[in-house]
Formats: structure tokens, C-alpha cells, sequence
């Protein structure tokens, strides 16, 4: 049988010129509309900022519907807390999450705040209820300064204590400029998520010596396990916390890096953990952490976990027991 050819539809130029008139009508409406609209949006200042508003919210909904749905970051189930020592180098920050809301214990160096950024994103962050700024040292503070302005933050919890660099000031500019509920610590404090609860412990008093003494401390509890977080708390605060406070905890955010200047073996006694984390940074030039403090923790039983080993390193707790992933 003969092979049926195809039949090619020659366009006609009085119909490819209907099509390019049809084309230059449309672009030129499209012009006509864009230049009137912006001609009304320039003139009504209001009209604008609220179209950019709502451009902006429905962004914001449509991107953490797919950061949510692709990038692993569900809402924990109730039930479970969920926390993460990010790896920031040499620095802290510590995400909590639970089914009703998300903590974050600092932000690490300057240079650090996409890097957390990228991973509170990653899992599925959209709104902090709580964060803490231990205190000003840039390690803790710097990474704050572009999550300030990226998350909708419902309060900040920092020591009433200044500093003179210039990172603290970025950090104060970028508080001024979020117009964030900024709230200074108070001892015996708690705030709830569920059966997850916080209370500040630290600091203890008014004045100190040295900055690192006014670091936030904060003991979560979650059915039977718990967690200490101490910031950069030196020997004379985690003095006043021993003399003053319940310190027992599962699981303990080693102080300032595993340097000697914390961790003394009263309070390692104190809290008696099962699990030490140290948040550091690789070859450090402050020979963090300590052999003296690494020595303790060993004597002591405890499992010492390191960011600069291990890097990001998740503890989950069902209420009863704690697990470690890294």
C-alpha cells in the first residue's frame, strides 16, 4: 500500500498578518494596563504597600507550603521534642522543636546566620516563638542579626547587660528595626509548649565580673527527661545555679565551648547527665575543648557528643528516653 503522506497547512500571510496584529494589540494592553496601574500605585503610596504586602504574604504561604512538603521539615508530632545543636563552628545555636512551637538558643557568628537560616528552613520553620540571646558575644549573637529580620519572632529573651562591639550594635539596630517584644530574664520564669517546659535559672544576680556570667541559662523539662543550657555561664554562675536551683538533666549543653572555665565538677555533680553536648568549632585557636573538662565528663559516665566531630547533632525525646542522631 502507498505510504500516506502528510499534508503540511500552509498559513496564508493574511492570517499570519491577523495574528502578528492580534499580538501587537495584546502587548500594547498589557503596556496600557502596567503603565496605568503604576501610574495609580506611584500616586496612592496606601494602594501600594498594601498589593506589595499581599504579594508578599502569599509568597510567604505558598513557599513554606512546599519547604514543608519536600524539605522534611513536618510539624513534630505532639508527643516528642525535638533538639538540634546546629553546627556553627566555633559558637552555639540551639533549635528546640516541639508540636506547638519552636525555640532558638542563639545564633552563632556573624557569618553563621544564612547557615542557620538555611537549616531552620530546612525543616520546616516558619515562625520562632522564643529566642534567647545568651549574651552579647558575637559567637552566640551575630547569626541573630539576619534571623531577625527573616522569622516572625514572638519574644526575645536577652540579659540586661551591653556590649561595646560592633556586632552588638547591628544586634541592637536590627532589634529597633523588628520591633520584636525584647524581654530580660527572669529567674523562675517558665513558658510552656505542650508538656515541654522552660525556666530560667540564670543569671542570678545583677553584676558581674566577667560577660560570660550573665549567659541565659534555661532547664526544659518534657515528662521525665530533661536538658540544661548554660550559654557561655562560667564557674561563679554555675555556682549560684548550684546553690539555687534543681540542676538534674539527661542531657547538658556543655558551657562555653568545653573551656576550664566552666563545667566544674560541683556542677557536673549537680546535674549529673547522661549525655554532654559541645558545641565548637574545628581546631579552634582557644584549644576548646579542654582536656581537663573532656577528663571530667569521662569520669563522670557521661556520653560526650561534639559539633566539630559529629557536626549537627538532633537528641529526641519521647518523655521517657532521649536518642542521639548525627
Amino acid at each position: 500500500m502507498p505510504r500516506k503522506r502528510k499534508v503540511r497547512r500552509r498559513r496564508s500571510p493574511a492570517m499570519a498578518k491577523v495574528r502578528r496584529r492580534r499580538f501587537l494589540v495584546i502587548l500594547l494592553m498589557v503596556a496600557v494596563v502596567a503603565g496605568v496601574s503604576g501610574f495609580f500605585l506611584h500616586q496612592n503610596p496606601e494602594w501600594r504597600e498594601n498589593i506589595t504586602e499581599t504579594a508578599t504574604n502569599i509568597w510567604d504561604s505558598v513557599s513554606s507550603f512546599f519547604i514543608d512538603l519536600f524539605a522534611g521539615g513536618q510539624i513534630p508530632a505532639d508527643g516528642y521534642v525535638y533538639v538540634h545543636f546546629i553546627d556553627v563552628g566555633q559558637g552555639d545555636a540551639v533549635l528546640i522543636r516541639t508540636a506547638y512551637g519552636a525555640v532558638l538558643i542563639d545564633g552563632g557568628d556573624n557569618h553563621m546566620g544564612q547557615r542557620v537560616i538555611d537549616y531552620l528552613h530546612s525543616h520546616g520553620v516558619r515562625e520562632l516563638a522564643y529566642v534567647i540571646a545568651t549574651h552579647p558575644h558575637a559567637d552566640h549573637i551575630g547569626g541573630l542579626i539576619p534571623i531577625i529580620s527573616e522569622f516572625p519572632i514572638g519574644t526575645l529573651i536577652m540579659p540586661n547587660v551591653t556590649h561595646t562591639t560592633l556586632t552588638f550594635e547591628r544586634f541592637i539596630e536590627a532589634l529597633e528595626n523588628s520591633h520584636i517584644n525584647v524581654s530580660p530574664p527572669v529567674i523562675g520564669d517558665t513558658f510552656a509548649f505542650g508538656e515541654a517546659v522552660f525556666t530560667i535559672i540564670a543569671p542570678n544576680s545583677s553584676g558581674y565580673s566577667n560577660l560570660n556570667d550573665y549567659s541565659v541559662a534555661t532547664h526544659l523539662t518534657f515528662g521525665s527527661t530533661s536538658f540544661l543550657f548554660t550559654g557561655d555561664a562560667e564557674r561563679t554562675s554555675e555556682g549560684e545555679m548550684v546553690a539555687l536551683h534543681s540542676l538534674s538533666a539527661n542531657v547538658l549543653h556543655v558551657g562555653h565551648h568545653g573551656s576550664n572555665t566552666s563545667t566544674t565538677e560541683e556542677f557536673l555533680s549537680a546535674v549529673s547527665p547522661q549525655i554532654a553536648v559541645i558545641s565548637v568549632g574545628a581546631n579552634n585557636t582557644f584549644g576548646h575543648p579542654h582536656s581537663q573538662v573532656i577528663t571530667r565528663l569521662v569520669s563522670h559516665g557521661v556520653r560526650v557528643y561534639r559539633t566539630d566531630i559529629h557536626g549537627n547533632i538532633t537528641i529526641t525525646s519521647n518523655g521517657t528516653n532521649v536518642t542521639v542522631n548525627y
